[in-house]
């Protein structure tokens, strides 16, 4: 065998993912463009406002900074957006990267190839690498944190101050970053402090909730866009789509954007709040849109829902051979799906693209199973807790 030939037969996986994976991103850019209105108008105008003034228009801003400093680093330097693009399609593809190295160490290289061929192929999710939002780069950071997070071994102090860093770089992507920080604590919990004494156990747990609670709590109640009652008072299903005009809750103005008055509300009026609830659960994990075409509703059913299914028969395998795993990517779905109840769900999906790394990851040994036929290498063991 020629080396040529030995070298495409042990590294065709990855040649044939960096070449879709190229071939994706150049269609969407061809086909997309780089989208610089709507939202990314709003990160537009505050990196031209920063340039200008130094500062953004409101404190609550600086949550969105990575993106408002990467697109004002870009006009400060005279290279055009197309550079925020390829900063973007540089952290996706080394996301990529990372999420095959994790798959190729929890199964083998057919199942890791098919794991991120999926990933890859994900129309909606890869679609954002070509929009100036904060999309992009929030999904990418995420994964890498994740990657880096559940690739560990042993914790050490380096290792930990690292994933400090990588949330603090989340949480000013987008501040829904927060809340990759009770997930990652949770992980790091079981998985190596499972021999701490109960009592040092339960003060971490409390120290870290506590600290969470109040930075959370901050957040509600930074004001600017983060209005977190105005989904309840207008009763929104889709963010921005209102289908009542300010409907009473009971809250005055104070205690509204809180961590209380969100309590409040709840025990307030629990028959709006449930039904709400159920609504935005339907738009989260059912994904379809009124307004989507028949078609791409139809490629989203056929796309996600059989992954549900691969998901929901792995967890009994993940309960008994990577505990800590599962927790964290359950508590990852159940904490954004918490939020959208809390809030309100995206008109294109947008949070529901945040899980999808976790869903297939979960659908791992499904894959393993549904792909045992073309296997060349099993020669890698699972990661155990």
């Amino acid at each position: 065998m020629t080396p040529e030939k030995s070298f495409l037969i042990r590294y065709w996986p990855q040649l044939t993912l960096t070449a879709v994976w190229v071939i994706m991103q150049a269609v969407l850019l061809y086909t997309h463009g780089i989208v610089t209105v709507n939202e990314a108008g709003k990160y537009i105008e505050q990196a031209d406002l920063l340039l200008d003034t130094g500062s953004v228009s409101h404190p609550s801003l600086w949550l969105y900074s990575t993106q408002i400093l990467l697109i004002a680093a870009a006009k400060q330097l005279h290279t055009g957006y197309l550079s925020v693009v390829l900063v973007q399609l540089l952290f996706n593809a080394l996301a990529t990267w990372c999420l095959y190295k994790l798959c190729l160490q929890l199964s083998n290289r057919i199942t890791a190839f098919a794991c991120i061929l999926l990933f890859i192929l994900n129309q909606p999710f890869q679609s954002f690498n070509t929009y100036l939002y904060t999309e992009s780069l929030f999904y990418s950071f995420t994964i890498l944190l994740s990657c880096y997070l559940l690739r560990l071994t042993k914790l050490t102090v380096q290792n930990f101050i690292v994933l400090v860093l990588f949330l603090l770089l989340i949480c000013f992507t987008r501040p829904s970053g927060l809340l990759f920080v009770p997930c990652t604590f949770l992980y790091l919990f079981f998985r190596f402090f499972q021999r701490l004494p109960f009592i040092v156990k339960t003060g971490l747990t409390l120290i870290v909730a506590v600290i969470f609670v109040c930075i959370l709590n901050a957040v509600l109640g930074s004001g600017g866009e983060l209005d977190f009652m105005l989904p309840f008072r207008e009763e929104h299903i889709i963010c921005g789509v209102p289908a009542l005009q300010d409907a009473s809750i009971g809250q005055t103005p104070e205690e509204a954007n809180s961590i209380r008055g969100i309590i409040n509300y709840i025990f307030q009026h629990p028959g709006q709040f449930f039904r709400l609830a159920w609504l935005r659960t339907q738009a989260f994990f059912g994904l379809f849109r009124s307004y989507y075409s028949f078609t791409h509703n139809l490629y989203l059913g056929f796309y996600f829902f059989p992954v549900y299914l691969l998901v929901i028969l792995c967890l009994k395998n993940w309960w008994h051979n990577n505990r800590s795993l599962l927790l964290y990517c359950i508590s990852i779905i159940i904490v954004t799906w918490g939020t959208v109840i809390l809030t309100c769900d995206d008109w294109h999906n947008r949070f529901f693209l945040v899980i999808v790394p976790y869903i297939y990851i979960l659908a791992i040994p499904a894959l393993k199973k549904l792909t045992a036929k073309l296997q060349t290498d099993d020669s890698k063991p699972n990661l155990r807790s």
